[in-house]
């Protein structure tokens, strides 16, 4: 069977179509992972920030899906440690939480 012009060019129509519809994605899912790495990196630094220490108690890297690392120094007292963990974790912005005490003894404490 032969294909006419007509349906070369149908065919054509449907390939550019899902083509657009695939980039679009693309596009949709990049953006909505570079909103969640911003949203989860502005929580955490807020979150620190509150307490003024900063980086001299703790070290984070957050991915594209706003999932947060974080090493507070090993020396920090368990309390204030659960305080903040708490915190990480209950945050809308943050989709989880990987932490530990790891990080160099701060001269805070």
């Amino acid at each position: 069977m032969r294909l006419s012009k007509g349906n070369g060019m149908k065919k054509n129509i449907v390939h550019y179509a899902a083509l657009t519809v695939l980039l679009n994605l693309a596009c949709i899912a990049s953006v909505q992972s570079a909103d969640a790495f911003l949203q989860a990196d502005e929580a955490v630094a807020d979150i620190l920030f509150d307490y003024d220490f900063g980086a001299s108690f703790a070290t984070y890297s957050v991915n594209d899906s706003g999932f947060v690392s974080i090493s507070f120094a090993r020396n920090m007292p368990d309390a204030l440690y659960s305080e903040i963990l708490g915190q990480l974790k209950n945050h809308s912005q943050i989709k989880g939480v990987l932490a530990g005490k790891s990080a160099p003894p701060c001269n805070a404490w």
